[in-house]
Order: C-alpha cells, then structure tokens, then sequence
C-alpha cells in the first residue's frame, strides 16, 4: 500500500484477499487526507472464484469525501466525490442503479461494475445540486433500495477584519462555512498570484473559525494588494476575501483635528480625530499632572479616516471604572459629509479612567493634555498632542419669544424655521393662548441632560430643583398679584411644555401655551396655587437660575441667575378702519392689527349683508412681526352700493370679540391698494404670496446664534390712521367728498351736484386750506 509515495502497507489490514466474491478489501485506522495521492500493488492472484476481476499490478485508490451507503439517507456538499457502497442485502456485486432527481426525472444509470459494491460520483463534474434519490436494482429489474442524498453549498466564505494594514501588521480574519470539523487551506497571495504564505485550518463545530497570517509574511513581502483566499481541502470548493491594501509601516498615522479644543466644565466636549491607514485609534486625556486620566479607543467603522469623540465632563464624576463601550462617559457622534446617510457609525471599543484620580463634584476647569495614536495600545507614544480647554461655566442669556398657537416644536430645527419665517418672534407682551418661549442659553448643563434617559423635556425638568443632583430651576411667577393677593407660580412640567436643545451652542428652548379661548386643560400650563390663574392684564417674571453645585460652584447669586418678564394680553383683532370700503374691483387690500403672535394665519369671511345681493368670499391673513395683518379680495364681479359684513376666526380671540366689521363696495375706496400686498397675504381668488418676511423682528434673524435679542412691546388692536404726506391727505379726503356726492346708484357727478348746496364746495376748499395751514404752521 502506497499513500503520497510512502510504503504504508504495515498500516493496513487484508480483510479479504479476493477468494470470495472477487473482492480485495483492505482496512486502516489511519485516515487518508482528502488529497492524497494512494495505490495498492497486487504481486499475485491465487485461487481467485474470478480472475478477471483481479489481476498482477498496480491499482489506483479513489480517495472520496463521503461515503454514501445503500439504504442509509445522506448530506454531502457540492463539489464533493463520492462513493456509493451497495450493501443492502441482496447481490450487492455489480449492483445496477439508476439516479433521479427532485422532479424524477432520470439523471443517471449505471452500475458497480465486476466484482466491485462501489461507484464513485464527482458532484462537481456532474454539476449536482439539490436533492436526488439512488435506487438499486434487482437482477429481474424490479426496485431494491432506495437512499435519498442531499448535495448541499458550503457556503465557504472569509472575511479579513482589517483591509487597510502595514508592514508590521498581521493578516486577521474569519473563515465561515456550513459545516465544522473541516479542513481548510488558508493562502496569502499578492496581485500576481504568488502565495507568500499558506496554512491549514480546522474549521470548528459551528462552522466559524478566526484565522491569522503573523506579521513577518508582510513584512517580508512588502508593501502591495494581497487576498486572502480559503479552500476546502476535501471538495476544492474556494472563496476569495476583499483586497487588503499594504503601506509601509511609517505610513500610518493618527492626529487631532484642533491642536487646542475648548468647552465648558460639565458640558459635552467633542474631539476629533484624523487617522490613515488604521482602522483604530486610542486617545488620552489628563495626565498625573492634571490630576486626570483616561484613555478611550475608538473603531473607525464606516472607513472614513475620521472620529468624533464625544467626552461627557460632567458624567466621568466618580468613576473609577468604566464598561468597554464608555459607558455615559464616552461616545461617537455621527458622521458627517459623505458618510452622514450611511448606517454605520464609530464606535467606542475600549475606555478607562485612571482609578488615583477620582473626580469628587466637578471636572475642574483648566487645561488638561491630549494625546492619540493608531491602533489599541494606549501605553504607545501619542503620534499627536493637544490641550483641552475647560472654562468655568455661568448663564449667559434669558429671552422671551412668541409663537401662534398651536405650534410644535420636536426639535431644535423647527425652532429656527419658525424664527426664519417669522412666526418666532421676541416679546414683551403675549396673548393668553398663544405660546410663550423662553430661549435659555446656560453653558455647563449639556453633560447632566446627556446622561438623563427620555425625551428632552424630560432630562430638562429631571434636573430642575433644589435638591441634589438638581442642577437649575426655571421659575415663572406673577408679578404684582395686589393687595393682600397671594402670587400664582406657573406649574411647568414636561407633560405641558416642549424642550428642544441645542448643546453645541449652549442653547434650551422651553415652550408652552397658556389658557386660551377653547383651550383644553390638560394641554396648558396651570399654577402652583390656587390662589389665582393665568389671565389678560398680569405681569410675570421669569428667573432661570443654576444651583451652586457641580460645575457652578462658586458662583455668586448674581452670577447664577437671570431674568425676565412679559405681560399677559387679551387675544384682539380690528381693522385699519370701520367701515371697511372696498372698490368694485380685483385685488382689493383689507388690513388691521392683532396681538395675535407673528405668523398666526387669521381666517377672514366676507358675507353679503342685507338688502345685497348674495355673495361670499372666505381668505386669510398671516400676522407680520408688527402686528399687522392684510388680505387681498377679488370684488370685480360686485357692484357699486353693495353692503357686506367682514368677520374672523383667530384662535386666541374670544368669539364676542372676532371682527364683525361693516364694509361697502364704492366707486373709489381709500383704503384699497390695486396690487398684491407687501406681506404676501392671500385670499381665495385673489392670488398672493406665501408666508411674510422677518422685516421689522426684533433681535435678527437667528434664535440660534442671537444671544442678545431684545423683545419689543406687541402692537394693541386699536384702529389707527396711517400718516401719509399731505398731498395723499388732501386726495383722500376729496375722495371721500367725490364718494359722498357720486351716490351709492354710481349717478353722475353733475345730476348730484344740481341739488347740492354750493355752500358744500366752498367749505370744503376752507377745509383745504385750512388743512394745509395746519400742517404747515
């Protein structure tokens, strides 16, 4: 017996030497490799019950994969050879067989051949996949046994955990497949094919198996694309991993992005990093100096040579140890530019904190020093230095905004779209219904809301108290309650008031609505006491303030606390005049003044009145930022002398008190602008522009970076007169004479004049003049 010409034969057992049945059977406990090359030299045949079955000479061994007995359902794997022993019973010796497959349909026939139980099938010449059945045969034709055999796919496949590496890395891996106790060959070889290293491997019982080629194979082959490729040595079945990128060694790097980073003690510090040709990078924080220590690796996920480490100042207070993932101390942020949409972000993999320096109250302010490297090794020289600024926080600013009722804000991004369209304004004065916004910007409070489970509004009000571990208090009380009156505290809460943040720039916005007409209870900030509510006509004052604790200690109480106030109004609307007159034509403007918030949009309706023919017209108006409101209205298809009556629908005014304004249809009306008007209102059929612009709001344009917005008394309903120069006083005026003397039939103006009194004429050209002196003196 011959294996991989070596003499083996003192392994191996004679069971039968061919005298019965013609069969030469030999047996050994030593497995042949799935590649191995054996043969078995017969000298002599003797006594042989067939000598045409056996003959003198050297006879190749079928080195097979699986054995597949009659009668005995099988799995082999494609690719696979294998034997099929015929033993069921009857004459098993050139046994007759036919294969079919899941269809039936014939696939093969064939048989053992002389003197032989077994036939060898090469799944991956015959191309075989899925499910067949092989069934012997009697000598009669009739069916003997029937054994099903499963072909199934390995799914080999490997994987390298790192595609980027240098010369002085090892290759690192896994190989995945469908089965274990396999062999595999595992090769390394470069873009020209050549194998710079080859090693076998066991895969284990679940099939997933790590792999690793040492370092010295690169470092002797240079920098250079290589693949990794893995081959199951039984059914030559292969799988090829993506390729690896090899530099020299000296080419990786790691470096901070700031040579200097700044924030406040107890906020969120974010620190970035750029590496190249790592896919790791381990950064520290602190040293023995500073009286601080920490170190934290990060794992470049999504590739792209860049970390956003996130350090919560507040939250390493007290550790001494930390879980591998940071815990609430470390995190990532997510990415940015290309790689903002795709689903996979850096991670944190390892942290510790130095356990000697035990942060009690507060990370101090101060410089602390930084240091990175590639990789995970935190003892290794930092490749790059930087200082880590922490300033002593206090609050900075408190200002109080207005928003129409109704208005939501689930996120920092909406409130700076409601501030951009001006339906965010500051003020000092604020309808009871609308929503009220107070715009808190407090460094040192961003890393104690990090660390808060739930919503914003949650972490917000979580935090506010007297107690410890509180860290402010956001207090809105009325003013001047009167004599022997108790003063009403606003009882605000996450569940009737929205917080939106914004960390990064220190920035809190707190949102609610007070009672309003048809408001429901449980969606309105009620008070403390009973003693009083919320209502038209009262002044409050709203104090935030930090607790003298954690990053805040130290501060004075003037240092710690801001305010502010604005007064409660009754919701109003009017018109700019009363009557409203309009002239028989398209594009007719209709304005007044509310106390209704900017960006309210005011429902209008124009009903015929008695005595008219029936008409009805329905627009709107959206409030600009002086309280102004102006809807255009298409009367072109109306006549002279028609009445009408204009009303609205403003949902912080009470229903006795929405417009019910008469209106007339004239020939000329002086309170009609023939064009589109300035703040873009729109009214059905008459066409417009969308939501006003921010002329004339008081504190710029952003809520965001506008720390020093100064809110403005809001505009009574009162009607007022525009004042316009003299000559447009003296045009209106003689306009509404001209009105007057042209009757509301549109007769002429000399059949009125004919019964007129010319005592009329002269007073008013005394008038005229008289106006003019008046102006004038």
């Amino acid at each position: 017996m011959s294996v991989d010409g070596d003499d083996v034969t003192s392994r191996y057992v004679l069971d039968a030497d061919g005298s019965s049945g013609g069969q030469v059977v030999l047996s050994s406990g030593t497995a042949l490799g799935p590649r191995a090359n054996a043969s078995v030299r017969i000298d002599a045949v003797n006594d042989s019950i067939d000598t045409e079955t056996i003959r003198p000479g050297i006879v190749d061994v079928a080195v097979t994969d699986a054995t597949v007995t009659e009668g005995s359902d099988a799995d082999v794997y494609e690719n696979a050879t294998i034997a099929f022993v015929a033993n069921g019973g009857s004459d098993d010796v050139d046994q007759s067989f036919e294969v079919v497959d899941e269809t039936d349909a014939l696939v093969f026939a064939g048989r053992t051949g002389s003197g032989s139980q077994a036939f060898v099938f090469d799944t991956d010449a015959r191309n075989w996949s899925g499910g067949y059945e092989i069934e012997t045969r009697l000598d009669d034709g009739r069916a003997d046994e029937r054994t099903d055999l499963a072909v199934r796919a390995l799914e080999l496949d490997v994987a390298v955990d790192d595609r980027n590496l240098t010369t002085d890395d090892a290759v690192e891996g896994t190989v995945l497949a469908n089965a274990g106790g396999r062999t595999v060959e595992v090769a390394l070889a470069d873009e020209s094919g050549a194998v710079v290293a080859r090693a076998n491997e066991t895969l284990a019982g679940n099939g997933e198996t790590p792999i690793e080629i040492g370092g010295d194979a690169l470092a002797a082959a240079g920098p250079g694309n290589y693949t990794v490729t893995v081959t199951d040595v039984a059914t030559e079945t292969a799988s090829a991993s993506e390729a690896i990128t090899v530099v020299d060694a000296a080419l990786r790097t790691a470096a901070f992005r700031s040579s200097v980073v700044g924030e406040d003690a107890g906020d969120v510090v974010e620190i970035g990093v750029e590496l190249a040709y790592a896919d790791a990078v381990t950064v520290t924080i602190g040293s023995d100096a500073d009286g601080f220590g920490a170190n934290v690796t990060v794992d470049d996920r999504n590739g792209d040579g860049r970390v956003r480490l996130r350090f919560n100042t507040d939250a390493v207070v007290g550790e001494t140890a930390l879980p591998a993932d940071g815990g609430d101390v470390f995190a990532t942020a997510p990415p940015r530019g290309a790689n903002a949409t795709a689903n996979v972000t850096d991670a944190v993999v390892a942290a510790d904190v130095d356990d000697r320096y035990a942060i009690q109250g507060s990370l101090a302010a101060g410089e602390y020093e930084l240091g990175v490297r590639p990789g995970t090794d935190a003892s290794a020289a930092a490749e790059s230095v930087g200082t880590l600024v922490l300033d002593a926080p206090a609050p900075e600013s408190l200002a109080t905004w207005v928003a129409p009722a109704g208005t939501d804000f689930g996120a920092f991004e909406d409130v700076e779209a409601a501030a951009d369209a001006a339906r965010l304004v500051p003020s000092t004065e604020i309808a009871v219904g609308d929503v009220v916004v107070h715009r808190i910007v407090a460094p040192g409070l961003a890393g104690a809301l990090a660390s808060q489970s739930g919503s914003t509004a949650e972490a917000f009000f979580a935090l506010a108290g007297t107690a410890p571990g509180h860290r402010h208090a956001l207090n809105v009380t009325q003013a001047d309650p009167g004599a022997n009156a108790e003063a009403y505290q606003l009882e605000l809460n996450h569940s009737n008031a929205d917080v939106v943040a914004d960390p990064a720039n220190d920035t809190y916005v707190v949102a609610y609505r007070l009672d309003g007409p048809g408001a429901a209870d449980d969606d309105a900030v009620g008070t403390r006491e009973s003693t009083g509510a919320p209502g038209p006509g009262d002044a409050l004052t709203v104090e935030f303030a930090v607790n003298e604790s954690g990053p805040f200690d130290g501060l004075d109480d003037t240092e710690r606390s801001m305010g502010g106030e604005y007064a409660l109004v009754e919701g109003r609307i009017a018109t700019d005049r009363e009557p409203v007159v309009v002239a028989a034509a398209a594009n007719q403007s209709i304005g007044g003044r509310t106390t209704a918030a900017p960006g309210t949009v005011l429902d209008l309706r124009i009903r015929s009145a008695n005595g008219s023919g029936a008409f009805l017209k329905t627009g709107s108006a959206v409030v600009d930022p002086e309280g102004d409101w102006r809807a255009v209205f298409d009367f072109g298809n109306r006549s002279v002398g028609e009445n009408f009556t204009l009303t609205s629908r403003v949902g912080v005014v009470a229903d006795d008190a929405e417009l019910a304004v008469a209106g007339v249809v004239r020939a000329n009306a002086t309170n009609v602008t023939n064009a589109t008007t300035p703040n873009g209102t729109t009214a059905s059929g008459a066409g417009g522009g969308g939501a006003p612009g921010a002329a004339g709001r008081s504190g710029g344009d952003s809520i965001r970076v506008d720390a020093t917005a100064t809110a403005t008394a809001r505009p009574t309903a009162a009607p007022t007169e525009s004042d316009g120069s003299i000559a447009d006083s003296i045009r209106e005026f003689g306009e509404e004479v001209v009105a007057e003397v042209t009757n509301d039939r549109g007769e002429p103006l000399g059949d009125r004049l004919s019964g007129f009194d010319v005592v009329v004429v002269v007073s008013f050209l005394s008038l005229v003049g008289c106006f003019f002196f008046v102006r004038y003196v």
